[in-house]
């Protein structure tokens, strides 16, 4: 083998014998380091790698064939590795193939192919030719078609231009064109635009049934098949055009109630106001506006005009005066916090801005080395002194300002007056009229009388053998405190009792009670004070009412029954 691979470098190497002497020189290192490489190969190493570089002169010999038949074994070589770091090699030291063994050179895989470059010829200079509109043509006369080059600006105005450009803006439909309209004149200059207005989105509301008409598709599907569904849906196809001129968007409305109007009086033959006037009691008797004394009721006519009923005007009423806002506890005493805070707030800010004096820090015993720190160690018993004496101080502030706001005895008076009785001069007159069965007892007389009397009400109290009427007139304050002293807190049948225990017991005796017989408000109170009057007789009780001029306040109390409650 090794044979072999010898001949075969012999008959490479005769092939380079026509190479210039200056070219051997120059590459004899790279011969030497090739065969030395060539011999560390062990088994047939290729001798393509140190082929020294032939010379322009050399070009244009040819190898024989034999020499190409011995490289075509070559391919047969097992150990490629070591050629192929061969080449590199060569590569690196800047050895170059040449031209004229190229094909012997590339049949050892991994060598890269030759760098030649081709001369090339020098370009023209690009003619501009344009015809009479400034066209650009050839040079045959046809039109060269330039792209518009695009905007490649980077501007926001630019880009926001283009992305208005590119959205292409839609007109609203209108519902009406005013053109179509036979009363449209256009000679008075109305804009078009501005006259029409676009449709408005409504309301889609969803016919009725058609969810639950969905729904019965659905099971039938489900429990029949698709023929029992369609089916169902033909029939409801049909009941659909029944209602097609039904509008799902109507709201539908009852039918409207024509009211009719009230028909008007005839014009009487007479009027009214002269009806009583005239004698005849007809306008027959007046000739051409003319009439006499003889024909009219002389004794009708008097100095007094009458009046007529006074009519409200047609007119919507006054709306209500605005009614104060009522609170509730919560919010009553948030409002007071607020309040508080925003006093604090203001006095601070005096404060701040030294209008006035901050107050004096409010040392007590309990926080003394808090707020005065080491100045309490120097001398405790002057420092003691101190804060007792701030503290004495601060309670006779308190205390003084007790005093200040402490009301007068006659400011207290006329306070609880405020508070028990109603103002006199805003006062309106509230008359409550009772009746009793028996009011014999002193103990419940002697409430009767007191009670009225520290309640400042007048009237009377009529005790006749039959019923006992009992009459007040004053405040609505103190109209109630005696009302429930009346119907509550007199107990009227214990009273009864405590004198039918000395007596015979009468057991036909309806019990005793007290009722409201009237309640209402007066102009003026009619009597001056209040008083007790015990009468023998009705005529008598009765009396006593009538001089006050109140006669009907018995009439109603002796009528009264408890059945027209």
């Amino acid at each position: 083998m090794q044979k072999e691979l010898a001949e075969k470098l012999k008959k490479i190497s005769s092939l380079n014998k026509g190479t210039s002497s200056s070219l051997v020189a120059t590459t004899g290192k790279v011969q030497g380091q090739a065969s030395s490489m060539t011999t560390t190969i062990a088994s047939g190493p290729s001798s393509s790698s140190v082929l020294p570089a032939t010379s322009a002169g050399s070009a244009s010999m040819k190898p024989p064939a034999g020499g190409v038949a011995a490289v075509s074994s070559l391919a047969s070589i097992p150990n490629l590795d070591a050629v192929k770091r061969a080449q590199e090699l060569a590569a690196k030291m800047g050895f170059h193939q040449d031209p004229q063994f190229g094909p012997l050179i590339n049949l050892f895989p991994g060598q890269a192919p030759a760098d030649t470059q081709v001369p090339q010829k020098p370009t023209k200079a690009p003619v501009l030719r344009v015809d009479a509109l400034g066209r650009e043509i050839d040079e045959h006369g046809n039109i060269i078609n330039v792209t518009k080059p695009s905007n490649l600006s980077t501007l926001k105005v630019n880009i926001n231009k283009q992305k208005k450009e590119a959205f292409q803006i839609l007109k609203p439909e209108l519902e009406v064109d005013p053109e179509s309209n036979p009363h449209f004149d256009a000679r008075m200059g109305i804009d078009k635009n501005k006259l029409l207005r676009p449709k408005r989105m409504t309301f889609q509301f969803v016919e009725e049934g058609k969810w639950s008409k969905e729904a019965e598709i659905i099971k039938l599907k489900s429990q029949f098949g698709e023929a029992k569904a369609k089916e169902l849906k033909a029939k409801q196809a049909q009941l659909a055009k029944a209602k097609a001129d039904i509008n799902p968007n109507l709201i539908e409305v009852s039918e409207r109630i024509i009211t009719k109007e009230k028909p008007k009086d005839p014009i009487p033959e007479i009027e009214w106001w002269d009806l009583s006037i005239l004698a005849s009691g007809s306008y027959d008797d007046i000739a051409d506006g003319m009439l006499t004394e003889d024909k009219l009721k002389m004794q009708k006519i008097t100095i007094y005009v009458e009046h007529p009923h006074p009519i409200e005007p047609p007119a919507e009423p006054v709306p209500p005066p605005p009614q104060p806002l009522k609170l509730t506890k919560k919010e009553q005493k948030k409002l007071r916090t607020q309040r508080r805070l925003a006093r604090e707030k203001d006095k601070q800010e005096m404060i701040r801005q030294g209008l006035i004096e901050p107050p004096k820090p409010k040392v007590k015993l309990s926080n003394l080395m808090k707020v005065l720190g080491s100045e309490a160690t120097q001398d405790p018993t002057k420092l003691e002194m101190e804060i007792r004496s701030a503290a004495a101080e601060r309670e006779q502030a308190h205390v003084d300002r007790n005093i200040a706001r402490k009301l007068t005895p006659a400011e207290r008076r006329e306070k609880k007056e405020r508070k028990l009785f109603d103002d006199q001069n805003t006062m309106e007159t509230i008359v409550s009229v009772y009746r009793i069965n028996d009011l014999s007892h002193p103990k419940t007389r002697f409430k009767v009388d007191v009670n009225a009397q520290e309640n400042r009400l007048t009237g009377c109290a009529v005790i006749s053998e039959a019923i006992c009427v009992v009459v007040v007139e004053g405040g609505s304050k103190s109209t109630k405190r005696y009302g429930k002293l009346m119907l509550r807190r007199i107990n009227w049948a214990e009273a009864v009792k405590e004198e039918d225990e000395d007596g015979d017991e009468d057991e036909d005796k309806p019990p005793n009670k007290c009722v409201l017989v009237w309640q209402g408000s007066v102009a003026k109170p009619s009597f001056s004070k209040f008083s007790v009057h015990e009468c023998i007789t009705e005529a008598a009780a009765k009396k006593v009412f009538a001089d006050a001029g109140v006669a009907h306040y018995w009439d109603l109390a002796v009528n009264f029954t408890e059945n027209e409650f």
